[in-house]
C-alpha cells in the first residue's frame, strides 16, 4: 500500500508543480503585458495633454486681448464708429482632446492607475467637455445673431461676447492647472 502510495503520490506531485508553474507564469506574462499596456497608456494620455495644454496656451493670450478690448471699446466715445474700425479676427475658440482618455476607459486600463490620478483625471475631462461645449455654443449663438447696426445692438453684442470670453479665460486657467497637475502625477 506503501508503494502504491508512493507511486501516486510521485506522479501527481510533477503534474501538480508542472500545473502550477503554468500558471504563474501565466499569470507573470499577463502582468507584463498589463505594464506595458500601462506605460503606452501613460505615453498617450501625457501626450494628449501635452497637446491640450499647448492648445490653450496658443489660443488663451488671444481670449484676454478681446476681453481688454471689448472693455476698452464699450468706454469709447462713439461705440458705432469704434466697433466699425475694430478688426475682430473671430472668437478662436480653444479644442482640447479626449481620445487618449477615452481610450483608457473603454479598454479599461485605466483602473490600473492610482485612485487619486482616475478621479483628478475624470474632473479634468469633466472641465474639457464643459469647455468644449461652451465654445461650441458660443460660436453658434454668435452665428446665429444678425450683425448689429445701432449703438444699442453693439453695446449688447460686446457685453455678451466679453462676458462669454471671461467664462473662456476661467475654464483655460481651470485647464492649466488640472493639465499641470496631471502632468506632474504622471
Amino acid at each position: 500500500m506503501k508503494k502504491i502510495l508512493s507511486n501516486v503520490l510521485n506522479q501527481i506531485i510533477p503534474i501538480m508543480i508542472g500545473v502550477y508553474l503554468g500558471f504563474a507564469l501565466n499569470n507573470f506574462g499577463e502582468n507584463q503585458k498589463t505594464k506595458q499596456q500601462v506605460r503606452t497608456y501613460k505615453e498617450m494620455l501625457r501626450n494628449e495633454i501635452v497637446e491640450n495644454l499647448e492648445g490653450i496656451a496658443e489660443v488663451s493670450p488671444y481670449h484676454i486681448k478681446l476681453s481688454k478690448d471689448f472693455s476698452k471699446l464699450l468706454q469709447s466715445e462713439d461705440l458705432k464708429k469704434e466697433f466699425g474700425a475694430y478688426n475682430l479676427q473671430g472668437l478662436q475658440p480653444g479644442v482640447v482632446y479626449n481620445s487618449a482618455y477615452k481610450t483608457g476607459i473603454q479598454t479599461g486600463i485605466i483602473q490600473e492607475f492610482d485612485l487619486n490620478l482616475v478621479q483628478i483625471l475624470n474632473r479634468c475631462y469633466t472641465l474639457q467637455e464643459k469647455y468644449n461645449s461652451f465654445n461650441e455654443s458660443m460660436i453658434s449663438s454668435s452665428q446665429s445673431r444678425k450683425f448689429p447696426e445701432t449703438e444699442s445692438e453693439i453695446r449688447s453684442l460686446l457685453i455678451i461676447t466679453g462676458m462669454s470670453m471671461n467664462d473662456i479665460k476661467y475654464f483655460e486657467v481651470k485647464l492649466k492647472q488640472q493639465y499641470e497637475k496631471i502632468l506632474e502625477l504622471l
